[in-house]
């Protein structure tokens, strides 16, 4: 007799009963684990975006002072400059080569700028009012990137 012809109906049952509660254990432990990774990348991705985001704001920020700087004084204070040097390392360390590009770009107009004659009040606002911004095209690409990584995110 084999093993087979010696089970009962019920123990039949009983083994299908555990398997099914196996099965679906693992399923939704499965399902659980999926679900986890997706939030863990999704929520790395946010700290990445948010992180990348105060960087360039605070890159837009100094930038913008020592741009009105140099439209106005000749260059005196090296230390003037320090943090915008700061902020465009950290840039290096975790933006793409365009952005990095960009904003080694707005650094050279700056110091270019310092070389310049300086601006009256009219002039200055005659730039604005032509729409001249150094810092328009390193703002575009950031915001291109940023984009980027939400776009590029996938769940799995």
């Amino acid at each position: 007799m084999s093993a087979l012809q010696s089970w009962t109906p019920a123990t039949i049952s009983a083994l299908a009963a555990i398997f099914g509660s196996l099965t679906g254990a693992l399923g939704s432990s499965f399902s659980a684990w999926i679900g986890q990774r997706h939030q863990d990348r999704r929520d790395l991705l946010e700290k990445k975006i948010s992180q990348r985001e105060q960087l360039y704001s605070d890159f837009i920020g100094e930038t913008a002072r020592a741009t009105l700087d140099a439209i106005q004084n000749n260059f005196q204070d090296p230390n003037k400059l320090i943090s915008v040097y700061s902020i465009l390392g950290r840039i290096r360390l975790s933006s793409s080569t365009t952005v990095v590009e960009s904003a080694e770009i707005v650094v050279t107009t700056i110091l270019k700028t310092y070389s310049e004659p300086n601006l009256t009040p009219q002039e200055i606002q005659s730039k604005a009012a032509k729409g001249d911004d150094p810092l328009r095209d390193f703002s575009n690409i950031c915001r291109h990137e940023l984009e980027s990584l939400w776009n590029g995110f996938s769940p799995l």
